[in-house]
């Protein structure tokens, strides 16, 4: 029986309205994850979905929350914004053509592409460090497993071939690995896999469910979210690239998730519905100083931080 994509299980986190492979390869030592306070504001720029338009678009902001500016303007739903690495070009994904695909867009909005053209659904694009590839989820065979193609949409190959769900790939800043999330031992878990496919090791195992994994820039952490226990609530957390030294970052009633470094490591970008909606919060590595960036009654979810200024 197919499993779904967990579009909709993924957005309900927000919107208040995820095996196989070859033996795990002997585990090297991976570098400490000590995430530091670095002074001065973060750079760059951060993309989200919002639906504050009415539907679920994609949006840009500075750093800190200044000029928020809508990028796209479709009546079906765009979402999970992925930055190219010189930071010209923004991935996502779209419902416009009947179903969810890959698009791609000028940073601006403009000169908006199709890169996959099939009639399941495709989700959660990621570049690869060098911006030759993108990584994304599909269905198309039949259950969501990971897959990787050129960057104009062409060589489409699957890397993940399990019958539980495999989504939400993010690559390792040298190109080396790819991390990515599956149910395949009976819950979520942030797993890590050669960028050939191979290799594929599980890095979480708890009772609840660990999701949105995200590389920091320097390689040493992989920040994500999780709900350790079935009567815990979602927090953002962070490790090293082995799974070890699990720390939480946020400690809070509500739920906060869906983290995104900023260019130079020193801040972490993610989502909470601590203030009654989901907005985007911004706060120190080390889980310090967290602000609200976007303050809209609307959805604003998944953001992703631009990787230059």
């Amino acid at each position: 029986m197919r499993k779904p994509l967990l579009f909709l299980s993924l957005l309900a986190i927000f919107l208040i309205d995820c095996g196989g492979g070859e033996p795990p390869a002997p585990p090297t030592p991976a570098a400490a994850c000590s995430p530091q306070v670095v002074p001065g504001p973060p750079a760059g720029r951060i993309a989200f979905h919002s639906n504050r338009d009415g539907n679920l678009e994609i949006y840009v902001m500075n750093a800190d929350g200044s000029g928020q500016t809508r990028l796209t303007n479709n009546p079906e739903r765009d979402t999970f914004a992925a930055w190219s690495p010189d930071g010209a070009r923004i991935a996502f994904a779209s419902d416009r053509d009947g179903n969810s695909e890959i698009y791609v867009m000028n940073a601006d909005g403009s000169d908006v592409s199709r890169l996959t053209n099939d009639p399941a659904a495709d989700g959660f694009p990621a570049w690869s460090p060098d911006g030759t590839r993108i990584a994304f989820a599909s269905d198309r065979d039949g259950e969501s497993d990971i897959y990787v193609m050129n960057a104009d949409g062409s060589d489409v190959t699957r890397l993940t071939d399990d019958p539980a769900v495999d989504n939400q790939p993010a690559w390792s800043p040298d190109g080396e690995r790819i991390a990515f999330v599956s149910d395949r031992r009976g819950n979520l878990e942030v797993y890590v896999m050669d960028a050939d496919g191979s290799h594929q090791t599980p890095l979480t195992s708890t009772e609840g469910r660990d999701s949105v994994p995200a590389w920091s820039p320097d390689g040493a952490c992989i920040a994500f979210e999780s709900t350790p226990g079935p009567q815990q609530n979602i927090e953002v957390h962070v490790m090293s690239t082995d799974g070890s030294g699990v720390t939480k970052l946020t400690n809070n009633p509500a739920r906060d998730g869906v983290p995104t470094w900023s260019p130079r490591g020193s801040h972490i970008a993610f989502v909470s519905d601590r203030d009654g909606n989901a907005e985007i919060y911004v706060m120190n590595a080390d889980g310090s100083g967290q602000t609200n960036l976007t303050n809209n009654p609307a959805l604003d979810a998944f953001p992703a931080w631009s990787p230059v200024p």
